[in-house]
């Protein structure tokens, strides 16, 4: 329905202009438009129109019947294509991902009677990890790091990739090869009661043996190019399975894991064979909780030497868990004994922590550390 201020125009005389026409003609004067549409210049056309009205390399702004604008549909063309690569482009873009991870810390370290008892510790760490799916459920991986560390001599390093790491996963089922975590690197409980910012000496890991050396079983290589081994996993409910293999340079080691979990335990057995005799390892995790606290029982034959690891963490308080461990190492040769230290991690909220430790190692030495770290 009509609004009461409607009122028709009138219709135009024989020969009079339009005023409709004249006024998209001012309308699409006002803009600076495309120079095919100056071809008609009139009382309200461009200032451009004329001049251009007599340049023939542009066509008409109403083709002549059955004309074919090759100029126009050329370009029309080109913004199709463009178009439908991006659109390819971005589909496969949207079926993988890459993200990025890690921490940055900082703090002070210090090291009884080492020329530089005293010095900053500090590490920036960031991981890149790229995945995809494929149509039957495969999942594909892989993994670089960029690391920089403190030289442990008053200097720093600078960050650098390491070794890539590649992977594919099915239900339960993984297998990676390239620069590899190990059995002894990558099963649970290993690493209970790391203290500190620095984890100082890595005493509470029961493969590392004072009489036949440290970090002896394959590690993955934050700052070089890794063992190049494989590694295989399979998870089914309570139980999982680790074994790792790897042969560089000569040095053989085959490595194989167990773990149970039942209620609030669970059990780790590890076992290693290496080319070289003092490598040679066999121990066993036992993790639960008693009460407030969360303790670890490791215990290790490192080729005849023997290892074993009691630690426990603690909440005190909603933000801090304090951490403790002893462990004892049998001396031979006037090499080994007795390691135990206390630590602290306090949340600050948003990924960030005030941590610090002291250790007093089974060489008499002690070593203590305070610092901030930050997940990102």
């Amino acid at each position: 329905m009509l609004g009461k201020d409607f009122h028709p125009a009138p219709r135009p005389t024989a020969g009079a202009r339009r005023p409709g026409l004249q006024g998209l003609r001012a309308c699409v004067a006002m803009v600076h438009h495309p120079r095919p549409l100056c071809r008609d210049p009139g009382p309200f056309a461009c200032k451009e129109a004329r001049k251009r009205a007599k340049d023939p390399s542009y066509p008409s702004r109403i083709p002549r019947p059955g004309a074919h604008d090759d100029k126009v549909e050329g370009k029309t063309m080109k913004k199709v294509l463009f178009a439908t690569t991006a659109l390819v482009a971005s589909a496969g873009m949207a079926a993988a991902d890459v993200s990025f991870g890690g921490y940055g810390r900082f703090g002070i370290l210090y090291v009884e009677n080492a020329a530089q008892e005293t010095r900053i510790e500090s590490r920036f760490r960031l991981n890149i990890d790229a995945t995809a799916t494929a149509d039957n459920g495969l999942e594909f991986s892989a993994r670089v790091r960029m690391q920089a560390d403190d030289t442990g001599g008053g200097g720093a390093t600078t960050a650098g990739l390491n070794g890539a790491r590649f992977g594919v996963a099915y239900e339960g089922l993984s297998v990676q090869v390239g620069n590899i975590a190990g059995v002894y690197d990558s099963q649970a409980g290993q690493y209970d009661q790391s203290l500190g910012l620095s984890g100082l000496g890595w005493h509470n890991h029961v493969a590392n043996s004072a009489v036949n050396g440290y970090f002896a079983f394959d590690t993955y290589a934050s700052t070089g190019a890794g063992r190049n081994g494989v590694r295989l996993a399979y998870a089914m409910g309570d139980f999982s399975m680790i074994a790792s293999y790897s042969d560089l340079g000569g040095l053989e080691r085959t490595s194989l894991g167990g773990s149970y979990s039942f209620n609030d335990w669970a059990v780790h057995l590890g076992w290693q064979d290496s080319s070289i005799d003092t490598e040679d390892k066999i121990s066993l995790i036992v993790q639960g909780d008693l009460g407030p606290a969360s303790v670890t029982f490791k215990a290790a034959d490192n080729d005849g030497e023997q290892k074993f690891v009691i630690g426990g963490d603690f909440e005190a308080g909603a933000a801090t868990t304090i951490s403790a461990y002893y462990a004892n190492d049998e001396e031979v040769g006037g090499v080994g004994g007795d390691s135990y230290g206390v630590g602290f991690v306090h949340d600050l909220g948003g990924g960030t922590s005030i941590r610090g430790g002291v250790v007093d190692q089974w060489n008499d030495v002690i070593t203590a550390d305070l610092g901030l770290q930050f997940n990102f």
